[in-house]
């Protein structure tokens, strides 16, 4: 639109909202209420847990539960309940930690980790014949069931976008009311520097 033709439309629609002259500036946002910041506001961990789980399950994810020294176990249980065939884990120090990759060698052979020294090429064709894709959550929004995962060397979108399943750890204490505590959390790691891209995933991925 030429500038003229601006300026003759936003004049028109000025004068429709019966304004006397077109403002110099955008008025500021008058909220009626603040429910984006009311929402489960001051909720223990446990009920932003169980706010959690109820809406995921709703948008069909399987959930599991447990405390991190049962988690090796508890993958085991879920895995074949979801798919059978190669594993790809993210680069993250967290599986070694929690002695998940040896658990995994226990149930499939073909247990794979991202690696930023190959090339994206190899990572993409791993992360497409896989059948379960593991990551660890940097958050969970209770209003939606969603995992907030980072991409970054060790975590490429593939790893959560190609296997035919994706498994998510989220500790407890990650999960948030909604997107709003997300995005604050996000503002609080800016000056830390923030990943090359920040995904949002709930249920089954309409891309995937």
């Amino acid at each position: 639109m030429m500038n003229g033709n601006r300026s003759e439309f936003i004049r028109h629609i000025s004068e429709c909202l019966g304004r006397r002259k077109v403002p110099a500036a955008p008025s500021a946002l008058a909220r009626s209420n603040e429910v984006q910041h009311e929402f489960l506001n001051g909720a223990s961990a446990e009920e932003l847990e169980e706010v959690f789980i109820r809406n995921a399950k709703a948008a069909g994810t399987a959930v599991y539960q447990c405390p991190l020294s049962s988690l090796p176990g508890t993958i085991l249980i879920a895995i074949p309940q979801l798919a059978a065939g190669p594993i790809l884990l993210t680069a993250d120090p967290f599986w070694e930690a929690q002695h998940i990759v040896a658990a995994l060698h226990t149930i499939e052979r073909n247990v794979q980790v991202w690696d930023p020294a190959e090339t994206r090429e190899r990572n993409i064709g791993c992360a497409e014949g896989a059948a379960v894709g593991m990551a660890v959550a940097e958050l969970g929004l209770a209003e939606t069931g969603t995992a907030m995962i980072y991409s970054h060397q060790g975590c490429g979108r593939s790893v959560t976008l190609l296997p035919t399943t994706t498994l998510f750890i989220i500790r407890r204490e990650s999960i948030r009311p909604r997107l709003t505590q997300a995005m604050a959390y996000l503002k609080q790691q800016k000056e830390a520097g923030l990943p090359s891209a920040i995904h949002f995933i709930s249920a089954a991925s309409s891309t995937a």
